[in-house]
């Protein structure tokens, strides 16, 4: 059974380690609500994206465009995965991970290109020697538009030339500030949207030159908002980590404090026992 000395020493260890979980939710949580906010005020612009490509794509049932098609025979796939730079966050990266790995295996004839975002994606691949040319973490928030555009130009422009005829992200969706589901996406060709209008479009200068303007910014629309909603969801489940930590914690010191308290009653009530014995001996 530990001694008096042993215990408070427990006591101060976890009051220590109370104040670290405690000063990374207040972090976690100013974060959080700063990025989950920015998803919440893009979304309405990814919406009216979507409802002007389904109008479109409505309109042109019979026009053909690569990114809409695809191809016949797939050889080469590229998947963006996108983790955070840190830990102490949960399952948050381990189940994003665990996903790519599933997606690697069921593609494992083709090959494949992996573009990481954030320090766990890049270490995991490193180590298992996956294919990727170029990597990307600590990104700022006036970052990630920037990064997301030069992102969807190359894959734009590699599919175009036949090096990828797939493209997939890999991210967190952002759903609540306790709620965010996983989400393997294929990006690369896009799935034609449907609309509620069935209208005849006039294009000028043409349908074709329409597309080609459009469907790259959907695509990189698409990168931004998966940047952003694992953001969000990388803070949101730090936030709630740090929480439970902190729970667990005052816990623990809650039943260190009542075994330190029971140990010196004992203690005290030893000495009272050996003082009463004593003065009886006389």
């Amino acid at each position: 059974m530990p001694g008096m000395k042993e215990i408070k020493s427990r006591i101060k260890s976890v009051q220590s380690t109370r104040q670290i979980t405690n000063a990374m939710e207040i972090v976690s949580t100013t974060k959080f609500k700063r990025y989950s906010k920015l998803v919440t005020e893009s979304r309405p612009y990814e919406k009216s994206m979507r409802k002007i490509l389904g109008n479109i794509a409505s309109g042109v049932k019979n026009e053909e465009h690569p990114l809409f098609d695809g191809r016949k025979e797939v050889k080469s796939i590229a998947i963006i995965v996108i983790t955070s730079d840190r830990g102490l966050c949960g399952s948050f990266n381990s189940s994003t991970l665990k996903e790519l790995e599933k997606l690697v295996e069921k593609n494992r004839n083709k090959n494949i290109t992996v573009i990481p975002f954030g320090r766990k994606a890049i270490d995991f691949i490193s180590k298992r020697n996956y294919d990727f040319s170029e990597s990307f973490s600590k990104i700022s928030p006036d970052e990630m538009n920037k990064i997301a555009g030069e992102i969807s130009e190359e894959v734009v422009e590699k599919y175009n030339n036949h090096i990828y005829d797939e493209v997939y992200v890999i991210y967190n969706k952002f759903i609540s500030a306790l709620k965010y589901d996983l989400t393997c996406e294929r990006i690369i060709p896009i799935a034609r949207p449907e609309s509620e209008l069935n209208s005849e479009y006039i294009f000028e200068p043409s349908a074709e030159y329409i597309l080609s303007a459009l469907l790259p910014r959907f695509i990189n629309l698409q990168i931004y908002q998966a940047i952003l909603n694992n953001t969000a969801s990388e803070h949101s489940a730090r936030k709630n980590s740090m929480s439970s930590a902190t729970d667990n914690a005052d816990e623990m010191i809650k039943t260190l404090n009542i075994k330190y308290n029971r140990n010196r009653q004992s203690a005290i009530t030893q000495e009272i026992t050996e003082i009463v014995g004593g003065a009886s001996a006389l």
